[in-house]
């Protein structure tokens, strides 16, 4: 609806995660490059935490992204509240095993099975679990450990990339084994008041702006609403278009985002 009067090819604050729309804050940069550092390195864990909507899905999937397909096979698995059993299955699954059967033992098996024969052609298993701060049974969170058991003299047959939500820094502190095989972690902080309004001149120009929409004052009340987030900028910011829109405005001043702040 808004698109066309702002004359914009899409939406530029869309709350899905896109990795075409990857914006490199130092935060989010720093985050990738010690991710990819992990991964190409074959370290056993790295673990990514933030808030919600703070980016990490994206880095997620910008990392998938750049990672070439024929050195690395990497999956993701975004429901892992599971107890220990049922995540094996769905590690299985997520890699094209078949995961049937009731023995743990012939499961655990065949999962060895496929990094080897990963390993062999010479390609890496990359694992992310998404939303793992939702992992609760602390024998799944062990069952993740043992994974790092399966090896060759080379190292890790799989690479894990655990990302959650802040509790999960204490789910995991928790499980001292665990804890200590992590040889990665970054917390993803808020951008900065200058990297918001940056964060918001560029997902405009990606959606083919030509030209300023919002005000630089109006900056200050998107960043002290959004803390930051880049969730809660873009859900803010759609609301300023729609508004702005719908009042014929020229710019989205300090007025319109007040009113798209009660609005939300």
């Amino acid at each position: 609806m808004y698109t066309g009067y702002w004359e914009l090819k899409n939406q530029p604050f869309g709350n899905a995660p896109d990795q075409d729309l990857f914006f490199p804050s130092p935060q989010h940069e720093e985050a990738l490059i010690r991710l990819l550092y992990a991964v190409e390195n074959r370290k056993g864990v790295a673990m990514l935490t933030g808030e919600v909507g703070s980016g990490k899905t994206t880095i997620s999937r910008v990392l998938k992204d750049r990672l070439p397909e024929d050195r690395f096979e990497v999956k993701t698995i975004v429901n892992p509240a599971l107890n220990s059993l049922e995540l094996i299955r769905a590690i299985l699954l997520a890699l094209g095993v078949n995961h049937e059967g009731e023995s743990k033992v012939l499961l655990l098996e065949r999962l060895e099975a496929k990094l080897a024969a990963n390993a062999d052609t010479g390609r890496h298993t990359v694992l992310i679990i998404d939303e793992a701060h939702l992992i609760k049974e602390r024998a799944s969170l062990e069952e993740l450990r043992m994974l790092l058991n399966i090896q060759s003299d080379g190292g890790f047959l799989i690479t894990m990339v655990i990302m959650g939500q802040p509790p999960l820094m204490g789910n995991i502190q928790t499980l001292r084994p665990l804890n200590e095989r992590i040889a990665i972690r970054f917390d993803l902080g808020p951008l900065t008041h200058q990297n918001t309004m940056r964060y918001i001149l560029y997902r405009l120009k990606s959606a083919g702006a030509t030209r300023g929409m919002f005000t630089k004052e109006a900056i200050t009340p998107i960043f002290s609403y959004s803390k930051g987030i880049p969730l809660r900028i873009n859900n803010l910011c759609e609301r300023c278009l729609l508004i702005g829109a719908m009042q014929r405005a020229r710019v989205i001043d300090t007025n319109i985002v007040k009113m798209a702040i009660e609005d939300l």
